[in-house]
């Protein structure tokens, strides 16, 4: 059998050993061969742990100068390697804290020859690096919660200004071919924000996606959008802007894949709130088709005007609500069920003395609260009252010294309105 070579040859299905992994990846290097750079890259690659695992014990090599050695014809890409067999390393062993110190240097060494590159080649391997960075870091943050280690920043955190230092460097380029990540980096860079709950750091990247210098949104995956615009709705749902949080996750929605059940499930218990606090309400077939039976009672309280109805819904479904996130708008729908029971009081009043039908005694209304299990006095009311004119659900005024409501003759109960004096941004073009 013939000797093996330190020259490079191509990648073999198996790397038995941590010279052939080199040999291959001199290989992908020399001939510029993205797919098998990108195996080669993969944290998580069996063929790549293995041929680590098989140096482990052996004590007396020296990784940095068989890098040197195997890869150095290439430079920088011997250093960028040895620090990623570090990386492969400390994995293989279980020692995720060290693993993903050895990524960090791996992708600033990655990223300083990426940034002099004039083509795009290397883009998916270095995806496959941001990809291993935020798994690590994960897995990092994990151990040391387990074993009780405090630490001042969580290594997810880290892992985010590694994925920001990638996305500067792909975004602020005139090469245009390395600029089709992006939107893949932002939407990483979101769920790190959302999972630390440092939300106002997303500001930034939605300024970003609507500059003219990024990429047209369209050319980007339908994949890709649909969980951006997820994500910029959901943002915008905590911020109580829910015309930008319809817009956003109404077009999530629709372009979700059909097939999708789990997906376009999460989006409508987000999309679902706001759509109700818009006073849409969803058919009964929709809750059914996508499990979401906690909104049933909800919707039928907001039908019918039962303020005890919701309360119950939202009490029983309470720890639900707040892992969502949607807990605290759901309870803005107090309002809503409010005034279609205020409604139904103005109806019923109208009907009883046709010639004030457009006055409505407060002590009328008190006695509907109290049916629906309210305890409250007619002060309690009236500031319930004043509180739906003031957010203009209601037209009309109060008197206080007669206790009735006297309302517009024409649009008493306008259509249910969130917009603001807030300027409008297009998030979903550019």
């Amino acid at each position: 059998r013939r000797l093996h070579r330190s020259r490079a040859r191509p990648p073999r299905t198996k790397m038995a050993s941590l010279g052939q992994y080199l040999d291959a990846a001199a290989h992908a290097v020399s001939v510029k061969d993205s797919a098998t750079l990108a195996l080669l890259f993969d944290v998580d690659s069996v063929h790549a742990l293995g041929a680590v695992r098989s140096a482990l014990g052996d004590r007396g090599m020296n990784v940095g100068e068989l890098c040197e050695e195997k890869v150095g014809a290439y430079a920088p890409w011997d250093e960028i390697f040895a620090s990623h067999c570090q990386c492969l390393g400390a994995n293989a062993e279980g020692r995720y804290d060290d693993a993903f110190v050895a990524m960090q240097a791996t992708i600033a060494a990655f990223v300083k020859d990426f940034r002099a590159q004039d083509t795009a080649w290397s883009l998916d391997a270095l995806m496959n690096l941001v990809r291993g960075a935020v798994a690590l870091a994960t897995r990092a943050d994990d151990e040391a919660e387990r074993a009780g280690r405090q630490r001042k920043d969580s290594r997810l955190g880290d892992a985010g200004a590694a994925l920001m230092l990638v996305y500067r460097n792909t975004a602020n380029t005139s090469v245009w071919e390395k600029k089709s990540q992006c939107l893949f980096l932002v939407i990483s860079l979101f769920k790190i924000y959302f999972k630390l709950n440092t939300l106002h750091l997303c500001k930034n990247l939605i300024n970003a996606v609507n500059l003219p210098t990024f990429p047209t949104f369209d050319t980007f995956p339908v994949a890709q959008r649909v969980t951006y615009a997820f994500y910029v709705g959901r943002l915008a749902v905590f911020d109580d802007d829910f015309s930008v949080a319809e817009q956003h996750l109404e077009y999530a929605f629709r372009r979700c894949k059909s097939d999708s059940r789990r997906n376009k499930t999460l989006i409508l218990r987000y999309l679902l709130p706001v759509k109700l606090l818009m006073g849409k309400m969803p058919t009964t077939n929709l809750l059914q088709k996508y499990g979401l039976g906690e909104y049933v009672d909800v919707v039928s309280a907001m039908k019918s005007g039962n303020v005890r109805m919701l309360n119950d819904a939202l009490k029983t479904h309470q720890i639900s609500f707040i892992k969502q996130g949607t807990f605290l708008v759901l309870e803005k729908l107090r309002n809503i069920v409010l005034r279609t029971l205020f409604q139904k009081v103005h109806a019923f009043s109208a009907e009883k003395n046709p010639a004030k039908g457009n006055q409505v005694n407060l002590h009328m209304f008190l006695a509907a609260l109290k049916w629906c299990g309210c305890d409250m006095d007619i002060d309690e009311v009236e500031m319930i009252v004043a509180n739906l004119i003031f957010k203009k659900f209601v037209k009309g005024y109060i008197s206080h010294k007669s206790r009735v409501v006297v309302l517009a003759k024409a649009g008493a109960f306008p259509a249910i309105s969130y917009d603001d004096d807030r300027p409008k941004v297009a998030y979903l073009q550019n």
